[in-house]
């Protein structure tokens, strides 16, 4: 009898309530019309069908025939390759100095400086570069003046340069998560052999890391494919997939073309997913770390990533300083009079609230329908809901350049004639990271018992109530990651948001582009400071937030 109790206990938890299927109803809507359809809008448009053409190869024809968009393809993919490249023989040596001295000082600043990059807009680098190294730039004007040498850093090499910088903590993050579970004595167990440490480092570290390096080369691979405003600030004109899909779309009213090179933005993309989600997964190397120790560097291999840590960590704090520098002066390196005049753009100061309003609607839409999607997958038996986080997730995956492109197909005419309204882009930003609130929601509720819930329900409240009453505030951190999460990167969001602003939408980082484009570069300089300081502000709550629920726990 207790067993028959039980088990509808543990049914009543699973069973979906009319209000639970309205919502489910609901999520499964917004991800098919915000997420799925205009993915799949993009690549029926690439084949004429929409534009009243009828299904057709003419645009493919046209993509492999005009030098330029051939020229984009291969600058991307030489781009991604390359910028990879460097970044992965940057962040191994840089992650290894940091796991391997974790009580050094130097090592905890050199572990912030890496992260650095993460508080700031996407092209960021591209315009610290210009200030450096432009055709007025710092240094170029040293150069010219001293030597007669005429530097110029626009052109393919600037954008390689910017996107190693740029993306390097995506891949010094899980590397050194990685190399944090590495346990010391597998190391130890090869010197005693005979090995030296560097083949240690070769033979027995880097293997047992070897999907997390294989998934941060891919991951930057993809960003590094899919850059686009790096591109169009110091590309010099050098076609790009990214930013020549917004020329077509812009400058042209091309949407057919900008589907077609939105295609070769899309596929590594999923096919990255698809290997990460399903493959990789299964394949991690276990290595847990129980010891508090490390295996010490030698003075040979800590020369090495020292000097290379070094190196990048100023290269970094270098770039930002820049940035800093130009806020507050008129024109860096020809006239540095202190000056708070480029903080004095009240349009500036306009976007940045309108960016405020956006991302704060955004992550809250992210964060709720997030949790509330996740509930769903752990304890409800839901029908399609490996599909919908199938798709939730797939969202992470998608160029922001392809997305803009499918909300131009999407929403710029009947039914939905959303283009330009401050709705389409709180949905696109949401929608663009309900993953992360969903992800979180999933590792929360795995975390806890189900007996509460259970509990609950044998008292008489209803799944709504049980939800509203026990689970919510259990979730309250999971919320509140993916809130601020989904706020920050909001906040610096350029690519897809720049398809759907209109003149009284504009946002913040859109004009931070426009104005770099237009060599504004201390306008420029002081409202990316303005903003590096707002997400700079939502790490620290992160942090809190993260404190208080290790408190609680």
């Amino acid at each position: 009898m207790a067993g028959k109790q039980q088990t509808s206990t543990v049914n009543s938890v699973s069973k979906m309530g009319a209000g639970f299927k309205v919502a489910a109803f609901i999520i499964a809507a917004c991800l098919l019309l915000f997420i799925l359809i205009p993915v799949l809008a993009v690549f029926l448009r690439s084949f004429g069908i929409g534009s009243g053409q009828g299904l057709t190869l003419e645009f493919y024809t046209r993509f492999f025939t005009t030098s330029n968009h051939i020229e984009a393809l291969t600058n991307s993919v030489s781009a991604g390759l390359i910028s990879t490249s460097v970044i992965l023989m940057i962040s191994i040596p840089f992650a290894l100095y940091v796991t391997r001295t974790p009580r050094s000082p130097i090592s905890r600043v050199y572990r912030g400086i890496g992260l650095l990059p993460l508080v700031a807009p996407p092209f960021i680098f591209a315009l610290s570069l210009i200030i450096l190294f432009g055709r007025n730039g710092v240094v170029s004007n040293v150069m010219n003046d001293w030597f007669g040498l005429e530097l110029s850093i626009y052109g393919f090499w600037g954008v390689v340069i910017a996107q190693v910088l740029g993306y390097f903590p995506i891949a010094y993050m899980m590397i050194e998560s990685s190399l944090r579970s590495v346990n010391p004595s597998l190391e130890h167990a090869s010197q005693d052999l005979g090995a030296t440490q560097g083949r240690t480092i070769f033979s027995i570290t880097l293997p047992i890391a070897g999907t997390a390096i294989l998934k941060a080369g891919l991951l930057v691979f993809v960003m590094a494919l899919a850059d686009f405003s790096n591109p169009l600030i110091i590309g010099g004109g050098t076609p790009f997939l990214a930013s020549s899909a917004y020329l077509q779309v812009i400058g042209q009213q091309n949407l057919e073309m900008a589907a077609v090179l939105g295609v070769f933005l899309i596929i590594p993309s999923l096919l990255v997913f698809l290997f990460q989600t399903y493959i990789l997964k299964d394949h991690e190397t276990a290595s847990i770390n129980n010891s508090t120790e490390n295996n010490p560097l030698n003075p040979v291999v800590k020369a090495v990533v020292v000097f290379m840590s070094t190196l990048m960590a100023i290269f970094i704090v270098a770039m930002f300083a820049m940035v800093v520098l130009s806020a507050f002066v008129q024109i860096i390196g020809v006239n540095n009079t202190f000056t708070l005049d480029h903080f004095s753009d009240t349009t500036g100061w306009g976007y940045i609230w309108n960016s405020v309003i956006v991302s704060f609607f955004a992550a809250l839409i992210a964060a709720g329908l997030g949790i509330l999607q996740g509930y769903f997958t752990v304890r409800k038996n839901m029908a399609a809901k490996k599909l919908m986080e199938f798709i939730a997730l797939f969202g992470l995956a998608v160029p922001g350049t392809v997305m803009g492109i499918g909300y131009v197909l999407i929403f710029n005419g009947p039914p939905f004639f959303l283009t330009g309204t401050v709705l389409l882009l709180v949905m696109n930003m949401a929608f663009r990271k309900i993953g992360v609130g969903l992800e979180s929601g999933i590792s929360q509720l795995q975390q806890l018992d189900s007996s509460m819930e259970e509990a609950s329900a044998d008292l008489g409240s209803g799944p709504v109530g049980t939800f509203r009453k026990v689970v919510l505030p259990l979730l309250t951190p999971a919320f509140m990651s993916g809130f601020v999460y989904t706020f920050m990167t909001a906040m610096v969001s350029v690519s897809s948001v720049i398809f759907l602003i209109a003149p009284g939408t504009n946002l913040a980082a859109v004009y931070i582009l426009n104005l770099a484009d237009q060599a504004a570069i201390g306008r420029a300089s002081a409202m990316s400071f303005i903003l590096i300081v707002i997400v700079i502000l939502c790490m620290g709550l992160i942090k809190f937030i993260e404190r208080r629920a290790n408190t609680s726990a």
